[in-house]
């Protein structure tokens, strides 16, 4: 079972980065010629083949955190406004995105794990009926109070063409936190995996609230997730060994003081890139000076996958 993670300021590179970028939600020229729009085309064609360096990140999104609150908060639908699960189960219902079995192991987005909904519902419990070959499950049913968690996968890359270094929401996994009645703790289910690209259409439709001070609806689910407003803690990088980090770390600060190295190893890499920036002279000679960057390459084992189809909570 992941630790519970603590809402401990620090800087990370998520932070830097997130400053460095200026709200886009409230630019107010026309959607096709913006500069949100520019930016939500770029994030979307990168193309990680290509990238020189890629850092694959796993973090765990606890919504009691207020930096998460707006991915939680209505727990029912009101005044037009729903949560992000609320939104996923309704798209899954009506067969317009796919989702896919949690696995002990890595994401694997094929046909051959793809979530039965009907099969998923009797799974967890979750109340409906089927009238005329059609599923309806009410509002009421909707386990969404429950859905307190998200793993989000992230993708930290550089490519060396364009000199681009940024992150990129990979794909998300809602987790419901369940107690049994007679268990005397709670245990977290990760539900499935959804790549980021299947939702972000209606992520980008999908307006927020991000402050309590400001109560404007001026951002969406995808200015969420893009520009990195949420506040989670790593609990697994990819690595040869296919571990969390709870199984490398023997006791909690060993896995605090591993977290924190990887948040450093990720600032202090984009921190050395623009150093390497900064130094290059300007020729005088009228010669470019090209710049090469070392590529480091990431490898993953393989190992024995172990589905969530087949248990029921």
């Amino acid at each position: 079972m992941l630790p519970i993670h603590s809402n401990a300021q620090r800087t990370t590179l998520r932070d830097s980065m997130q400053q460095k970028m200026q709200p886009i939600s409230t630019v107010s020229l026309p959607l096709s010629s913006s500069i949100r729009s520019e930016q939500m085309n770029r994030y979307s064609q990168v193309d990680l083949d290509n990238a020189k360096w890629l850092r694959i990140i796993y973090r765990y999104l606890d919504l009691s955190n207020d930096k998460n609150a707006p991915l939680y908060y209505p727990v029912q639908p009101e005044e037009g406004r729903t949560n992000l699960f609320m939104m996923i189960f309704r798209l899954l219902s009506d067969e317009k995105i796919n989702a896919y079995e949690y696995l002990d192991g890595n994401e694997i987005f094929t046909d051959k794990y793809k979530i039965k909904f009907k099969e998923f519902l009797d799974r967890f419990n979750i109340y409906n009926e089927v009238q005329n070959g059609k599923i309806n499950v009410s509002d009421v049913d909707i386990p969404s109070a429950e859905v307190v968690g998200y793993y989000v996968k992230e993708a930290y890359y550089f490519e060396s063409e364009t000199s681009n270094f940024g992150i990129k929401t990979l794909a998300i996994c809602p987790i419901l936190v369940r107690q049994g009645d007679l268990d005397a703790t709670s245990t977290r289910y990760p539900l499935f995996w959804i790549p980021y690209d299947e939702i972000r259409p209606f992520a980008m439709r999908m307006s927020i609230m991000t402050s309590s001070l400001n109560n404007v609806m001026n951002s969406t689910i995808d200015d969420f997730f893009r520009m990195h407003q949420y506040n989670g803690e790593i609990y697994k990088t990819l690595n040869l060994q296919g571990k969390a980090m709870a199984q490398l770390a023997s006791t909690p600060e060993a896995l605090k003081a591993e977290q924190e190295k990887v948040e450093k190893q990720l600032k202090d890499f984009q921190d050395h890139l623009w150093r390497q920036e900064k130094v290059i002279p300007t020729p005088r000679s009228g010669k470019k000076v090209k710049k090469t960057k070392k590529a480091i390459s990431s490898t993953s084992s393989e190992q024995e996958k172990v589905s969530m189809r087949n248990r029921r909570f």
